[in-house]
């Protein structure tokens, strides 16, 4: 082989390599659809239901990446539980949205969820808050105390909380009070859930108790300012008295 054709065979083997080595790669950018569409769960209110799409269709026209889109929603919305986002669709991004549950209401303001969440009414359609019982709390609720709360709440049967609502003062003088009928309440403790059939026993005792009608100095009808309580903190045994109503 002659010393030209070595140098065309090598000038061949460079050229091939220049132009394996400059050819172009391809482009892994991955494209998001550009609008989005949402399933948001009707336990939240219309105006929850209307800042929780404003913000991530705003959110989202900034920057079309929805791993970097979920600690913001995050973020902004302690109601949310759940987000599912469903890329299936290349023209919509579709977004499912859950609350947390709410279990009930503490003194007409906060909404215990599950998990101890403790939200505003605000976050909630009307018709779910009227659904929930209202808990009295004198003060205001601690982390501990919606533990507790949760605990307390979750044991009483259902019967119960029809028929008496809940005033908590602390966790040894816990006040179920009647909701109509007769003038009743039960005191219990947060160690001594009552049951249905404390509630039956401490009634038949109530009714064998025969009150004078109250009179004032004229002789006409007074306020009924009395309620009797049924004490049920004692092991096997039930106290009943009066006492003025509220106390």
């Amino acid at each position: 082989m002659t010393a030209w054709q070595r140098g065309i065979i090598f000038l061949s083997i460079g050229i091939c390599s220049l132009w394996f080595f400059r050819w172009p790669t391809p482009d892994m950018t991955i494209v998001y659809p550009d609008n989005c569409a949402f399933t948001i769960h009707n336990s939240f209110s219309k105006a929850t239901q209307l800042e929780i799409k404003d913000f991530i269709d705003a959110a989202y026209k900034k920057s079309k990446n929805p791993s970097n889109l979920l600690p913001r929603i995050e973020a902004q919305f302690s109601a949310i539980k759940s987000i599912v986002i469903d890329l299936q669709n290349p023209k919509i991004l579709h977004f499912t949205i859950q609350p947390y549950t709410p279990l009930f209401i503490v003194n007409d303001e906060h909404v215990i969820c599950e998990f101890g969440k403790m939200l505003g009414k605000q976050v909630f359609a009307q018709d779910v808050l009227a659904k929930l019982q209202n808990i009295s709390f004198d003060g205001v609720p601690t982390p501990k105390h919606v533990e507790r709360l949760i605990k307390f709440f979750g044991s009483l049967s259902d019967p119960i909380l029809q028929d008496f609502s809940v005033r908590w003062i602390d966790k040894h003088a816990i006040w179920l009070d009647q909701k109509q009928g007769q003038d009743l309440s039960l005191l219990v403790g947060y160690d001594t859930v009552p049951t249905w059939q404390d509630v039956a026993q401490c009634r038949s005792l109530r009714g064998q108790i025969s009150e004078k009608p109250c009179k004032d100095k004229r002789g006409r009808p007074c306020k009924n300012n009395v309620t009797w309580v049924c004490d049920l903190r004692f092991d096997r045994q039930i106290v009943l008295f009066s006492t003025n109503k509220g106390v």
